[in-house]
């Protein structure tokens, strides 16, 4: 026999079933044939390979030599067609999974995110993956992970919550803005807190410390958001001052709408994660788009406060 087809495929199974089962009496049940028919099935495999298999009669069943090696050649057989069976399945679900992805807001203009790229790629080697997207803060995508609503999430918290693995992507610095006729503008300095204890000021909205002014007391903080959108239409109003990252409150700066505050001390580092579940594994699908995520940003450093 040169080539081995399915027929022969089907002998082989029913060849090492009789060897698991110590005989063709006790194969009986699990092949589900009379005995008859499986001593006539195994005389047409024997004939096909041009050698006895087998011993079978009043001395019992057994192996000859010959069958014992075939007995090991079929076990490395379909091991390996159960593995290159796996394979598929692994490659059938990458490319036809599903994925929810959670980011923080207003994270496209950064110019150190490469989240953009590692999507690009991935729906290039997977173009059948449907990918669902939505955009909360930081808090609810945490939520939204432990709860299984989100495989993925893109987070900037300063607080790590158990349950949950945490990788360093990138970083953005975030500083105090301003609509241009603000009178804090005036002060020919750089800007203290002190300076700022009449202004109103557009807090972050958690309960924690997020940025230098979180935890002085006496200010103003008459307004508060976890969302960059918000924080710009209170800025934008003249009434507030507030954070905005750099890169994103550079397009009403370059209009003139919005001028940073000179107060480097006041400014700051957030640090942004790809954040999964620690307890359960991903998705093959979502497992290679966190691969992308993470290869585009080169998980240059873990953050100093986080367990990874």
């Amino acid at each position: 026999m040169r080539k081995i087809h399915d027929f022969d495929l089907k002998l082989l199974h029913l060849f090492v079933t009789i060897v698991d089962s110590g005989g063709f009496s006790a194969a009986q049940f699990k092949l589900n044939m009379h005995q008859s028919t499986i001593s006539t099935r195994m005389n047409d495999l024997e004939t096909r390979l041009g050698m006895t298999l087998c011993h079978r009669g009043r001395r019992g069943f057994r192996l000859t030599h010959d069958g014992n090696k075939v007995y090991q050649l079929c076990q490395t057989l379909f091991s390996d067609i159960a593995s290159f069976e796996d394979q598929l399945d692994s490659i059938r679900n990458v490319s036809h999974g599903h994925i929810k992805l959670a980011l923080t807001d207003n994270l496209a203009t950064n110019p150190q995110c490469k989240i953009q790229q590692a999507i690009k790629h991935f729906c290039k080697d997977h173009p059948k993956v449907t990918i669902d997207t939505e955009i909360c803060d930081s808090y609810q995508i945490e939520m939204m992970v432990l709860d299984g609503k989100a495989e993925l999430g893109i987070t900037s918290s300063e607080v790590p919550k158990d349950g949950l693995t945490y990788i360093y992507l990138f970083g953005e610095k975030q500083c105090l803005y301003c609509a241009p006729d603000h009178p804090v503008l005036s002060i020919p300095r750089e800007i203290t807190t002190d300076d700022l204890l009449d202004t109103p000021i557009v807090e972050r909205g958690v309960s924690h410390k997020i940025t230098p002014l979180s935890n002085t007391k006496n200010l103003l903080h008459l307004a508060s958001s976890t969302n960059m959108e918000a924080t710009a239409h209170l800025v934008l109003s003249g009434n507030f001052v507030g954070y905005l990252p750099d890169h994103y409150a550079s397009i009403w700066e370059q209009r003139g709408e919005m001028v940073r505050v000179n107060a480097p001390s006041l400014e700051y580092i957030a640090e942004f994660h790809l954040t999964t579940l620690e307890s359960k594994e991903l998705s093959l699908a979502a497992t290679e788009l966190m691969h992308a995520i993470s290869s585009a940003h080169q998980n240059i450093k873990p953050s100093l406060h986080f367990s990874v």
